[in-house]
């Protein structure tokens, strides 16, 4: 186990428009407000949703695209950044008409239909990442 010890500074405060994709629009506020690290947080509804599953097995992620409406029940994750920049990590949670709950790593297309609020709790410290050879996945460094 790997650890450090961080501080919460600023909390951005960002509310995501329809037919905007939610992880660009989260990439966007982070590099507007030059946020070090952090976590995030994120409820809304979408109308196009793609999440993943990642298969220990085969070293892959399993994506399934959503076509249909979503409410975005809880969406948690975080900012850190590799070679080309920043990186939002997020997994969600999404209660479907039926009142079914499904959930996964977000991925993209991942489009908003009505509103995303989204709060972002800036760390004072800058997190990276690089690929872990053991699963091929880019993992944090700490």
């Amino acid at each position: 186990m790997n650890s450090i010890e961080c501080n919460i500074g600023r909390v951005i405060v960002g509310k995501i428009l329809p037919d905007e994709d939610i992880i660009d629009a989260i990439k966007e506020m982070v590099l507007k407000h030059d946020i070090k690290s952090g976590l995030v947080n994120v409820i809304g509804a979408l109308k196009k949703t793609t999440i993943g599953y990642f298969d220990i097995e085969i070293k892959n992620y399993k994506f399934k695209t959503l076509d249909e409406d979503v409410e975005l029940i809880s969406c948690m994750g975080n900012v850190s950044y590799d070679h080309a920049g920043p990186i939002v990590h997020l997994h969600v949670s999404l209660g479907k008409n039926d009142f079914n709950v499904i959930g996964g790593h977000l991925s993209q297309p991942s489009i908003v239909s009505i509103t995303a609020e989204v709060l972002i709790y800036e760390i004072n410290h800058k997190l990276t990442r690089s690929t872990d050879p053991m699963f091929g996945l880019s993992l944090l460094n700490l």
